[in-house]
């Protein structure tokens, strides 16, 4: 039966509205401050190390048969065309059309590398809806997907394609960078709390005539002179390291609540000094909260408010909400909170809760940087609140952590269940334990390196699934097929393991809709700033050549297949399918997230940023447009369906 080409042209049409609709739906989460920059990582953490795992295994298991090996071959070989493809429309780009030299490797990451997970697997996932495909079709389609996933991950991750990114990255060194000692006075929410006996002032009077009375103080805090810290006798690198772990120290942060509060409080009164509140000055509270309120406000978002505060966000986490309130002598109290905001000697400004975070502004790239930066000016790590705690030799707690906090905490764990932590000194650092003699050896690290990164749980599913999928009695204890031998069922009439495909099925289910909820929600946060003169010339041309160029190269790929003799037209043809599309897909998204992981939080001038963000709106407008219409040419032309 043939189809007329309305009904084809609709039929490629239907599921990008579907795609559309649900990338709109994490836009608008994001504008509404629902879907935060942490939360679109904590979500993403969780489809990279659950739902995406539950995918690939059942669909793997599922559909891949002893067979179907050669067919793996095809897509391994078949996904390095696109990426070299890719990488080579990139490098005539840059050499030829104007580039900023910081975003040289950039270019050739958003060149090599497509968008092969949620994209490919929604649209298929539909197709197989419309009678074009069968349903079984359209599973192994995804299975076919997900093989291609994995030479993804394979060569961002295992393979070190993530360096091309970093390498546009020159940090500071010790002569240029900025000391905290240099920096200049900063805005400090505590600048604007007047000591005592400025509150007698009138309701009435302008706050800021008072800012002035602590900010020698609060100055001072933030650059680490209250701690005794000699900015000439140190490195910066070991002074912001020093000045973190002895903050930390001070205020306690451990795993007792009662030490910690304990803590707090004498930090805080210590820090603010005597600030009596008579019965009558409720109103001056509640201007102390206004100014900070229009503060953050000023800024346009809370992340430009932060960081114009000067203090990494290892510090600002931190923080706990500070109460005033009056007790029966008039002394200073714990009960009413300052708003949203937390007052903390030594810690900027945050949330007390996330739902007060809807009352920002919308986020943009600079909270996806707040977010995703791993790095300080000088390029080095960015150590976490708790690894400082744990190097501080007064810390009781840090030697009673358990195993499983150590675990937890660990880089490897990080770099396993995120998917922008890696960087060079991971694979500096990959084969350290090992005996002095393996490590003597130049390609230890490279080795050790790629080894961990197979443990990502994707790529560990996808190694245990075609395991699996290529030995048919084991494959027979999951699911029943005509290829797979018949062994005792269990008293249900189903396979004995059955029940972990059921598991794996209802939870792989929302990987793709998170999956696209996510894309809308890091879109939403991408704006237009300023660009390299000529830039935009680079970036259309290379969108075009990939999303309307790169698909001709994909049709001509596939029929050359097929007089190879390689593969079948009409007993393959969703495979050929699978294959054309993925030539039309768009740059992917995690490009963003690898440069923000490489941006320093106080960075002047996020040229990599700003380029991304202008390269990645290009190109889904144009998808509307250039995926059905490659799908429409590929179903009524070339398979005449």
């Amino acid at each position: 039966m043939h189809e007329t080409l309305g009904q084809v042209i609709w039929i490629a049409v239907k599921p990008i509205i579907k795609i559309y609709l649900i990338i709109g739906v994490g836009f608008g989460l994001c504008k509404m401050g629902i879907l935060t920059a942490d939360a679109t990582r904590s979500i993403s953490d969780i489809v990279l190390t659950v739902l995406l795992p539950s995918l690939s295994f059942n669909k793997i298991v599922g559909n891949i048969e002893d067979q179907d090996i050669k067919f793996v071959g095809i897509i391994c070989l078949t996904s390095i065309l696109i990426f070299a493809t890719g990488l080579g429309c990139a490098y005539i780009i840059k050499k030829t059309l104007p580039v900023p030299k910081a975003w040289g490797g950039g270019i050739l990451a958003g060149g090599m590398f497509p968008n092969i997970s949620d994209l490919p697997i929604a649209y298929l996932q539909t197709l197989d809806q419309s009678g074009m495909f069968t349903t079984e079709e359209g599973n192994k389609g995804v299975a076919n997907v997900i093989i291609f996933l994995a030479m993804f991950l394979f060569c961002v991750f295992n393979l070190g394609g993530f360096r091309l990114i970093e390498n546009d990255f020159n940090y500071k060194d010790e002569e240029s960078g900025v000391r905290d000692s240099e920096r200049s006075s900063i805005a400090s929410p505590l600048a604007s709390i007047p000591e005592e006996g400025e509150f007698q002032a009138s309701n009435n009077n302008d706050m800021s005539s008072s800012s002035s009375s602590l900010s020698g103080k609060s100055h001072s805090v933030v650059n680490g002179e209250k701690n005794g810290f000699n900015s000439s006798s140190e490195t910066p690198s070991e002074l912001n390291h020093d000045q973190e772990k002895n903050m930390v120290t001070k205020l306690g942060a451990g795993n007792s609540s009662s030490s910690f509060n304990q803590n707090l409080e004498n930090s805080t009164t210590e820090d603010l000094g005597d600030m009596p509140m008579a019965s009558g000055n409720n109103n001056d509270l509640q201007s102390v909260q206004s100014s900070i309120a229009t503060s953050v406000d000023s800024h346009g978002s809370a992340g430009d408010y932060n960081r114009e505060l000067g203090i990494p966000a290892a510090r600002r986490t931190m923080s706990q909400p500070v109460a005033f309130t009056e007790e029966d002598n008039g002394s200073l109290g714990r009960r009413q909170t300052y708003s949203q905001y937390s007052l903390n000697s030594e810690l900027a400004l945050t949330p007390v809760r996330s739902l007060d975070k809807r009352d920002f502004p919308a986020e943009d790239m600079n909270d996806i940087v707040r977010e995703y930066s791993n790095v300080d000016q000088y390029g080095q790590r960015r150590a976490s609140v708790v690894a400082l705690q744990n190097e501080d030799p007064s810390n009781d707690q840090a030697s009673h952590t358990s195993s499983l906090q150590r675990i937890k905490s660990s880089n490897l764990t990080k770099i396993l269940t995120s998917d922008a932590t890696v960087s060079k000194k991971d694979i500096e650092e990959s084969g350290s334990s090992l005996p002095k003699c393996i490590q003597k050896f130049p390609l230890t690290p490279f080795i050790v390196f790629f080894l961990k990164n197979c443990l990502r749980p994707c790529s560990m599913a996808v190694i245990v699934a075609l395991t699996i999928a290529f030995i048919p009695w084991v494959k027979a204890l999951f699911v029943t097929s005509n290829n797979t031998p018949h062994i005792k069922q269990a008293p249900d009439e189903q396979p004995a393991l059955s029940f972990f495909m059921d598991f794996t099925s209802y939870v792989g289910a929302a990987s793709v809709p998170f999956g696209l909820i996510l894309l809308g929600a890091t879109l939403g946060r991408l704006k237009i700033q300023k660009l390299y003169p000529g830039f935009w010339k680079s970036a259309v041309l290379l969108v075009f050549l990939k999303q309307c160029i790169m698909p001709i190269f994909g049709v001509l790929w596939a029929d050359r297949l097929v007089k190879a003799g390689w593969l079948d037209r009409e007993k393959d043809e969703m495979l050929l399918f699978v294959m054309t599309i993925n030539w039309a897909l768009p740059t992917m998204t995690t490009l963003i997230y690898f440069t923000a992981s490489y941006t320093p939080l106080d960075c002047e001038d996020p040229i990599q940023m700003e380029c991304t963000a202008f390269f990645l709106m290009l190109q889904y407008p144009l998808l509307v447009i250039s995926l059905p219409f490659v799908v429409t040419y590929y179903l009524k032309v070339y398979l005449k369906k």
